[in-house]
Parts: C-alpha cells; structure tokens; sequence
C-alpha cells in the first residue's frame, strides 16, 4: 500500500500543534497490488499560506493514526452524566396547628347559656352602653365655596336596628334636624351614620344650622348624648366667573356678558351694577338694558352652553347710547349683590376693564426699512400691514394700496380670525426697494 501525506514540516506526533483539518484520498488498485495509495493533507486551520508537503505511510503508521481518532470519539461517548434534578422544595414551617373540634361544642366546654332571650340581650348591652358621642360631622367648615351633595353625623353607637337601614325614619324623633328645610331626604349609610341627600345640591347664599337634640338623642342600646350639637354654616355668595368683553372692543356699543357660579336674576343684578370711565363719568341704570335671549346664546353660545343651568346664571346688557372711543371703562358690582338661590348677598366688590377702539392707525409693517430687525424679505416673500383695530371686511381692495416700483402678481388677503391684518402677495424682485 502506498500513501501519500500532504502535510506542513511537522511529525504525527506533535499533540501541541495548532488545529488541522485532514484530507484523504484513498486509490484502489488491483489484487496484485501490494499498496494502497492514500493521499493525506494536512493543511493548517490558522494558515492559509502554508504549502503541503507529501509523505508516505506504512500500513502500521495509518492504523495508529485510525486506533488515536477512535480511542478519541469511544472517550467522548463514555461521558454520560444522569440528568441533573433538584431536590423538592421543602415547605415553609406552620407555626399553627389544626386541631379538630365537634361543632357545636359540647355544653360542658360552654362558658354561658345561649339560650338567651331578646330582653336579656337588651339588658345585656344596657349594662355595656356608655354615654353616647358624635364621633363627626360634615361640613365642619362654617364657609362653604363648593356645592355640597350631603350632610352627614356619625355616632359611636348604633342608632338603629340593621333590620331598619330601609325604612322610612322620621329623623327628628332622634332630635336630628337642618334648617332652612329644603327639599330631599334623611337615610341611614349604616346603623351609626345618617346622611341628609337635597334633591340637587344645597342651595348656595343661605346659612344652615344643623342640630341635635341632647334630650331626644338616644342610641339603640340607650346611649344618651351629654351635649348636644349647634353648628351653623354658609354656601357662598355670587361669584364672577367669566366676563367679556376683556379687551379692547370693537363697536361703540358693546355687549357685555357676566357669568355666575350660582343663579341670579337679571334684572336685580343689572340695577346693582354701575357702569363709569376713566374720567368717573358714571352711565346711569337708564342707559343700559339687557339683551334678549336669543342674541345673548348667539354672542354667548359656549359660555352658555357649556355646562347645564347655565342659561340661568348670567347676565348679558347693552348700552343705548355710544361709548367715546379710546376710552376705559369699568363694570363694577358693589357688595350686596344678591342670588336667587338664598337670601345671602356678596360682602366684597368685584369689578372689571374693557377699552373702546381708537381712531384707525398702522401699528406695524411688514418689511420695514425703518425697523432694524425686520429690515428686508426674500424676493416673492409676502408683505404684511397690521392696524390697531379690526377692519371692515367689504372695504379692502386693491385700490387701497399704491407700490412703487409696480410689482408683478399683486394679491390682497384679509381673513376673519385675523381681521386686524393685511397680507400682501407678490412676485418682488431681489436687491429692489418698494415704497407702499
């Protein structure tokens, strides 16, 4: 048999070498031959440049070679190892114990009778009852600036059967009573608990006194109450909560518009207004007069709207006469002002400011020479003309405006949500000055 090897200048024997990879060709011959030719290469994993070499084998080097890669793949396959199985959780200790014990008990393992009847129980917590106590009370602020849904007591014992949460209770038998009486209803949250529910809210600019009587306050299990409760508190006011104009207007006879927290009535609310300008010049109640419905929602609508019983807390008044231009006036509601929801009236004044239009003028431009941070545009860039006041939409023309040098592609643009600006398209030319 002959063999031939390409393999680097190394022996067979070296273990230390870097990894190779093994190439063999093996050439069958006839009977008579007496070599087989095997050709090995052994080429270098980490070189590609390295050349091979050939050398021959006798048949007692390549059964070494065979018996070393066979030894090799036997050792791997006697690396078994059982699968690998924690050992259970141990379960946490108890420190309890279960005990088994007959139900019901025996009467022996018993420490009273009970067997016991309805007035012996009675007399039981007859003998246990301490003196009764209001443990709370909602509202316990004297000033309410919310609308309140409840008020509420809760004592220290029940004040009746569980069997009684639904039925209709008479609650001054308790001594329990709120004053003024307005619509809704007293029920029990629980058997200590008692809660007065009005059919909307409690109305605001009224004072309530809410009482309970230590003689006929009496618990279930007879619990009588050492001192009784008088506590008195009060819903707020009128108050302003929107009010337009808030700028500068443009009509000589504005529509003023007030907005409350609470109902009020028109008309009472209008004669307690006044009405002055910067100079003190007061316009009398004679002068103004309110606006019908229908113009107030037009003007209003999202105010109105916006949260229902609206339509019956606001005012909304004109004027007969023109206002002067540029001029400041001020609304001012005096204290006293009432509510058509109680008898309280406002302790404080509120007032507000809105100013007239002054006569028409530029306020700004757009390019301005004249004007060192906006000196120039980029050529085709449009122009702009801003006025103090709102222009009149059917006035605005071409004719208007006169440009010097005449500019290709004049276009004019004046839109609604900003009525008081002018916007001038236009096909300028570079490095040109325009005078408008």
């Amino acid at each position: 048999m002959r063999i031939r090897q390409l393999i680097p200048d190394q022996t067979v024997n070296d273990e230390q070498s870097e990894p190779h990879e093994f190439q063999f060709n093996i050439t069958e011959t006839n009977e008579t031959d007496e070599q087989i030719t095997i050709d090995a290469e052994k080429i270098s994993l980490n070189d590609d440049d390295s050349q091979p070499h050939q050398q021959n084998l006798t048949a007692d080097q390549l059964q070494q070679l065979f018996t070393r890669a066979s030894s090799e793949l036997v050792a791997e396959s006697m690396d078994d190892q059982e699968f690998f199985k924690r050992e259970e959780t141990i379960e946490a200790p108890k420190t309890s114990k279960r005990i088994q014990t007959p139900f019901p008990p025996p009467s022996e393992d018993r420490k009273q009778d009970l067997d016991l009847d309805i007035e012996q129980l009675k007399q039981l917590a007859k003998q246990e009852a301490g003196p009764l106590i209001i443990e709370r009370y909602s509202p316990s602020e004297t000033q309410i600036n919310y609308p309140l849904a409840t008020v509420t007591i809760t004592f220290n014992q029940p004040m009746i059967a569980v069997s009684s949460l639904d039925d209709q209770i008479n609650i001054e038998d308790l001594g329990i009573s709120l004053t003024p009486t307005i619509e809704g209803r007293w029920r029990w949250s629980g058997t200590k608990t008692v809660q007065f529910e009005p059919k909307h809210r409690l109305p605001f600019s009224t004072k309530y006194i809410l009482k309970v009587d230590k003689q006929h306050c009496v618990s279930a299990i007879g619990g009588k109450l050492e001192d009784e409760l008088l506590f008195e508190f009060s819903t707020t006011t009128p108050n302003v909560l929107q009010f337009l104009p808030d700028e500068t207007v443009s009509t000589l006879k504005p529509i003023c518009f007030l907005l409350f927290d609470q109902k009020i009535d028109g008309n009472t609310v209008l004669q307690h207004l006044r009405v002055m300008n910067s100079d003190k010049n007061e316009i009398t109640n004679n002068e103004v007069e309110l606006v019908d419905e229908v113009t107030a929602k037009k003007e209003f609508k999202s105010y109105i709207d916006g949260i229902e019983g609206n339509d019956e807390k606001y005012v909304a008044f004109t004027f007969k006469n023109d206002l002067l231009k540029a001029t400041q006036y001020m609304i001012q509601l005096p204290a006293g002002c009432p509510s058509s929801e109680g008898p309280l009236v406002t302790a404080s004044e509120w007032s507000a400011n809105f100013q007239t239009y002054e006569s028409l003028k530029i306020i700004d431009l757009y390019p301005n020479k004249k004007n060192e941070y906006q000196p120039s545009c980029s050529p085709g860039y449009s122009w702009s003309v801003t006025f103090n006041n709102s222009l009149d939409h059917s006035t605005i023309n071409k004719s208007l405006f006169k440009i010097e040098p005449e500019v290709s592609g004049l276009g004019i643009e004046h839109v609604e949500y900003n009525d008081r600006q002018i916007t001038i398209h236009n096909n300028s030319k570079p490095n040109t000055i325009y005078t408008l």
